[in-house]
């Protein structure tokens, strides 16, 4: 069983980190589909996106390598709500990346173990959330461009919208993650993204 980050991060899939692969695929797919839901006409672009939050914690908190799961769930709750495959393989990975460099970031931009969880939420919710949000926005809105979905002429306000759900969807289940961790008293609640 590996013990640290660099053993983990070369060790072989187990079957352990299989199950939170499907569990954190069905989540973020269910999450997906009741963002999409609550948009009032489907144009690609949600205003509440939940599944970029789902995305950022278990990239930072979970584990790296579920970033497939990040891109399936996102392409599978597209292609649910009648994007073609390559709009739904666009706006996966436009979501993974965005997750995957957010993560990173949070784990290169100062200290985690020091701050309450109030600015362990304030950073999720804002570094996270400009980060990941700018790059899938850019991505998403590019794939549904392309394929006709979003005219030119929108595409600013639509990009506009995907930050906003974007954001708000970190934001929300981060903090959700946090307070859990805090009312539950996780030892996670201090681990490192």
């Amino acid at each position: 069983m590996p013990t640290n980050k660099s053993e983990r991060a070369r060790a072989p899939l187990d079957p352990k980190f299989l199950v939170v692969f499907v569990v954190y695929f069905f989540v973020s797919f269910a999450l997906g589909l009741l963002s999409l839901s609550v948009a009032a006409n489907y144009d690609g672009v949600a205003i509440i996106w939940l599944p970029a939050g789902a995305a950022l914690v278990a990239l930072a908190f979970i584990d790296m390598r579920l970033w497939p799961s990040v891109v399936l769930a996102s392409i599978v709750s597209n292609l649910t709500f009648g994007s073609s495959i390559p709009t739904a393989a666009g706006i996966g990975i436009g979501s993974a990346l965005g997750a995957i460099l957010a993560a990173y970031a949070l784990r290169f931009l100062g200290p985690w173990e020091e701050l309450s969880i109030l600015y362990k939420a304030l950073k999720l919710g804002t570094i996270g959330a400009v980060i990941s949000a700018a790059i899938s926005a850019t991505i998403g809105v590019s794939s549904l461009y392309s394929t006709g979905i979003v005219p030119l002429s929108a595409f600013a306000k639509s990009w506009a919208r995907w930050v906003l759900g974007d954001s708000v969807g970190i934001f929300l289940f981060s903090s959700f993650v946090l307070i859990y961790c805090m009312i539950w008293g996780h030892e996670n609640s201090n681990a490192e993204p």
